[in-house]
């Protein structure tokens, strides 16, 4: 194998991992029993973090279609800022 691939096969599976944990904590504020949570906040980042999906996607020429309720992710304005949510 070349450098650029070595460093690749060490570095994608890693991060691949970090994400996926970093899901499993999230899903745990799912919790109804330890948290009363915002539903359009909570439906508002989950548009973001599809788009993101879709994004990182699309670098690779992956072309990932995510819609939420049928209708597709970039067809929502999620133009305003989390924190202004």
């Amino acid at each position: 194998m070349n450098e650029k691939r070595d460093r690749f096969s060490r570095l994608f599976p890693a991060r691949v991992e970090k994400l996926i944990k970093g899901l499993e904590v999230l899903e745990n504020c799912s919790s109804k029993s330890n948290y009363e949570f915002d539903e359009d906040l909570v439906k508002r980042c989950w548009i973001e973090i599809g788009k993101q999906f879709s994004q990182a996607a699309r670098a690779f020429d992956i072309d990932l279609h995510i819609q939420l309720d049928g209708k597709d992710l970039k067809d929502y304005d999620t133009s305003k800022s989390l924190e202004d949510t």
